[in-house]
């Protein structure tokens, strides 16, 4: 209720304001409109918790650029320009859907539910894919937001279903790419107890493509049999869709799961960062998935 008096007032505002500098008649009950849209969004505000948690989204830089183009949008339509009016309508609901949390995660959720379980309880190694780690101001390891690859993969040897860890790729982009994201997992693995016997690092492969290739030809070398690919739930479509381009007798043991959905609330209803990382992280798995990388 809140968002709603607060745009319906920003748009009372936006008339009231333009039919007062035009001179027309009428501009006064609409700025009337306005303010007590106003203050009825700021009594909501006060006296609610979601609401305030709406306000703080809708103060941000993102927020503010939202409510702005809605009250264009609307400005325009009522003017009936109509071609403007539906540039804006196209791109404000762009960032809406774009942003929008509760699409993000259903995306990532059909992608973590397209995976069939793993075949296997036991793997001649676990392979953990790069972009788990990032890097404290210092420049040393830390778990990143994908860290949950790291422990999955540190649990499977943990729990004796494999006697070996394998980390795989580098950097790609600006300065990340003299990272070494192989071995950055296994300083943290090391860290946590694993033995260096117990890894091997595979430092070089800069995208999913050219792991799943490395880690192929690693298999066929050392006479692997089957191997079990740690990574992020949304990734593994992707991922062994690449196995089975390579020939890679493997099974996904899903990480990182962010399919769960967004809590039923109106605050969701404005585009936040984690709807359009979630987005953002879906288009990018189709495309690569589509382009073979």
């Amino acid at each position: 209720m809140a968002l709603i008096a607060l745009l319906i007032a920003i748009w009372l505002a936006i008339v009231a304001r333009r039919r007062r500098i035009q001179t027309q008649p009428g501009w006064r009950p609409l700025a009337w409109g306005a303010g007590v849209g106003g203050v009825l969004a700021l009594v909501l505000f006060l006296i609610d918790l979601e609401a305030q948690k709406m306000a703080a989204r809708l103060a941000t830089p993102l927020g503010l650029a939202w409510l702005v183009l809605f009250g264009l949008m609307l400005e325009q339509v009522r003017e009936r320009r109509w071609w403007p009016g539906g540039l804006l309508a196209g791109s404000w609901l762009l960032l809406t859907l774009g942003g929008n949390a509760w699409i993000g995660s259903w995306l990532l959720g059909t992608l973590e539910r397209s995976v069939p379980p793993a075949t296997s309880s036991r793997w001649d190694a676990v392979a953990v894919l790069g972009g788990g780690t990032d890097l404290t101001p210092d420049g040393l390891p830390q778990l990143g937001s994908a860290g949950d690859r790291l422990r999955v993969g540190y649990s499977m040897m943990r729990e004796g279903r494999t006697p070996l860890l394998v980390a795989t790729g580098s950097g790609m982009l600006g300065g990340d790419g003299a990272r070494d994201l192989a071995a950055e997992t296994g300083e943290l693995w090391g860290a946590w107890g694993v033995p260096p016997p117990g890894m091997l690092l595979l430092s070089g492969p800069v995208n999913t493509s050219q792991e799943i290739q490395r880690l192929a030809d690693e298999a066929r070398i050392r006479g692997w049999g089957r191997i079990g690919i740690v990574t992020s739930a949304w990734h593994l479509p992707r991922t062994m869709a690449l196995a089975t381009r390579y020939g890679l007798d493997a099974d996904p043991i899903p990480a990182d799961r962010r399919g769960r959905p967004a809590p039923a609330s109106p605050v969701f209803i404005i585009p936040c960062g984690k709807g359009f990382h979630d987005v953002q992280l879906w288009t990018a798995e189709v495309l690569g998935r589509l382009f073979g990388r």
